[in-house]
């Protein structure tokens, strides 16, 4: 009787030994692809996922779903992210909030940005525009400003995201000036309530503010990037406006779980590469604003460690408060 037990153990081991050899003899991607995005529908990170999901698609013939998790500066979305099964189905389509910059905001993360992941690929690096209502009474940097000095209670600034704030905090910095932070889940709700007037500024991607501004809802007054937008020649940058040196810029990448085969890794990277290298790609990016951002997964590595430390200056310069 337990010589047949034991058999019977032992042929469920070599069906189960099968079934995994089976499956990790399937070509990737054999099953369906999510890209967690730690912000909400609207932001500049989620437009550009559904671009790179299309273009998966089409390469692949694989299903590719994007799935927002705004919430905790995108910590939430990180751990959805480390909670999926490392394979390479579940990738994580984020910034430098959650892989440089959290790391120096927060007291302690409920997870480690260089050892929780492994980078795949670089997409784009986007700065962001200071913006206001459109009958704001500042029509330029030099205008917010002396406002910004004269009025007794702070101007208030939104924030969607890490680079919102940290654009924010800098110029505040640099400029001398008293402004109150009023955080929100995504870009896109703080800007409903600049044009509300619930708040009286802030730092968006172009991908969100763009619109807009061409529609008269909003002015933007400069661009927190070394040179001009393109699309919008007549914008100055912040460094133009007095500050010379101000600079910060955004950047989106895609990373997995640092338990995920090298192999699967390294297809991943084929994807992305190809689809940010791409005519269709390099069009789109032109018209929010940001610039390609291929890299391998070596690179991206390099610079999100340079970016950490970026964030960490930046941090304590602008002496903003950990959470």
């Amino acid at each position: 009787m337990r010589r047949n037990r034991t058999w019977g153990v032992a042929a469920v081991l070599v069906v189960l030994a099968a079934a995994l050899a089976a499956a990790a003899a399937e070509p990737y991607p054999s099953q369906r692809i999510t890209l967690i995005v730690p912000f909400p529908a609207g932001s500049a990170t989620d437009s550009v996922t559904r671009h790179l999901a299309e273009s998966i698609r089409a390469a692949t013939n694989a299903t590719v779903v994007v799935e927002n998790k705004p919430g905790a500066d995108g910590n939430l979305a990180a751990l959805a992210v480390l909670k999926a099964e490392p394979d390479g189905y579940t990738a994580f389509v984020t910034t430098n909030s959650t892989q440089a910059a959290n790391i120096s905001l927060f007291n302690s993360l409920p997870y480690d940005p260089k050892a929780d992941f492994a980078p795949v690929a670089g997409i784009m690096t986007i700065p962001m525009m200071l913006t206001v209502k459109s009958d704001f009474p500042a029509t330029s940097v030099a205008e917010f400003v002396a406002l910004a000095k004269k009025r007794e209670k702070p101007l208030s600034f939104g924030s969607g995201n890490t680079s919102s704030r940290g654009a924010a905090e800098l110029f505040r910095f640099r400029e001398g000036i008293e402004m109150q932070h009023v955080p929100y889940r995504g870009m896109p709700q703080a800007l409903t309530d600049v044009v509300g007037g619930q708040i009286d500024c802030v730092f968006a991607d172009p991908a969100s503010a763009q619109g807009l501004v061409q529609d008269g809802k909003l002015r933007a007054l400069a661009v927190t990037s070394s040179k001009r937008l393109e699309t919008m020649p007549e914008l100055p940058t912040i460094a133009e406006t007095g500050l010379p040196g101000y600079e910060l810029t955004a950047w989106v990448g895609v990373f997995v779980s640092a338990k995920t085969p090298p192999e699967i890794v390294t297809k991943l990277n084929d994807l992305v590469t190809a689809f940010v290298n791409s005519r269709e790609a390099g069009k789109y990016l032109e018209t929010i604003g940001a610039t390609p951002f291929p890299s391998t997964p070596q690179e991206l590595a390099a610079f999100q460690e340079t970016d950490t430390r970026r964030w960490a200056e930046i941090v304590a310069t602008a002496k903003i408060e950990k959470k």
